[in-house]
């Protein structure tokens, strides 16, 4: 499966990089059903950008399923020397954590790979569980990305991080990007991509801190020189972005697609409290309990 030359007006573009651990192209896969249910999109609509090995590796573990999800498949091989280079500590609650390859190089290439006139930019572990995204569609707005996030439980209190140092620029947030295909949005993608190869400049002018290459510095670099270098010049998006924690856990999916979370108590590590979260998309950032409902989610889907 390549990419289609034929370009549909609208769709979604996801990025499945798989490493050692966390398997991306099946939550994209799962994703990608959610998408189709909730955003009332054909497979045809939904893009995802992967390398070879991940893709053989989904072949044997999905067979024939992925085109009923995935009808576009873009190989881009990785980057060894940068998959090697960005490296992440990705935890499973407070009880575990591996350091792995973080493998995100290329989601400033989405302006040129999306086949679609309108593009949904989503990460694979953002789940789709209603039809809010469907308000971007012809939006007046050529690009959207949300500055603010919230946290599940809005009692824990997480101190968010808003600017890229405390003394630095806002803080946009790359889990959604909606985009049209303009010479603005162009512009944006541009800078993404300059920021990314000249990293080393860019992390001393905007001081951001660590090594590890994030798309959310580059996308709010962009912003921040696109817009004219003003204070949050790009629109966010039409509705709020939900996340949960590494730290937190899931105890199950229910047939009606409600999510059973374990969400820990800020002051008292390994203390869970259970909540029931439905109809609102929601970014989970414990890819392990992600992947351990997968199939859960798969089945539910099918029914």
């Amino acid at each position: 499966m390549t990419q289609t030359s034929k370009s549909n007006s609208r769709g979604v573009l996801m990025f499945a990089h798989n490493n050692e651990e966390i398997d991306y192209f099946k939550l994209a896969f799962v994703n990608a059903l959610l998408i189709q249910s909730h955003l009332q999109l054909s497979a045809d609509q939904i893009t995802v950008v992967t390398d070879s090995n991940t893709l053989n590796y989904a072949t044997e573990i999905l067979g024939d399923k992925i085109p009923q999800a995935i009808g576009n498949i873009i190989i881009n091989e990785k980057d060894i020397a940068f998959k090697h280079s960005n490296q992440r500590i990705y935890k499973d609650t407070s009880h575990h954590s591996t350091t792995l390859p973080f493998y995100n190089k290329n989601r400033g290439d989405a302006y040129d790979l999306s086949p679609y006139d309108e593009t949904l930019l989503i990460d694979a572990d953002y789940l789709i569980l209603s039809d809010a995204l469907s308000l971007c569609w012809d939006h007046n707005n050529d690009i959207m990305m949300n500055c603010d996030y919230y946290d599940v439980m809005a009692s824990r209190r997480v101190k968010p991080q808003k600017k890229l140092n405390p003394l630095g620029i806002s803080m946009y947030w790359a889990t959604v990007v909606y985009f049209k295909k303009t010479p603005y949005a162009k512009t944006l993608f541009d800078i993404v991509k300059h920021v990314r190869e000249k990293r080393t400049y860019y992390s001393n002018l905007y001081q951001w801190t660590g090594n590890l290459y994030r798309n959310d510095y580059s996308f709010s670099i962009a912003a921040h020189m696109v817009g004219g270098f003003k204070n949050k010049p790009i629109p966010q998006l039409p509705v709020k972005l939900y996340k949960t924690f590494d730290y937190d856990d899931i105890f199950t999916v229910d047939d009606d697609l409600s999510i059973l979370f374990w969400l820990e108590k800020l002051q008292s590590p390994g203390d869970f409290i259970l909540t029931r979260w439905k109809g609102v998309d929601v970014h989970i950032m414990n890819k392990w309990a992600l992947n351990r409902i997968s199939d859960k989610l798969l089945s539910v889907l099918d029914e």
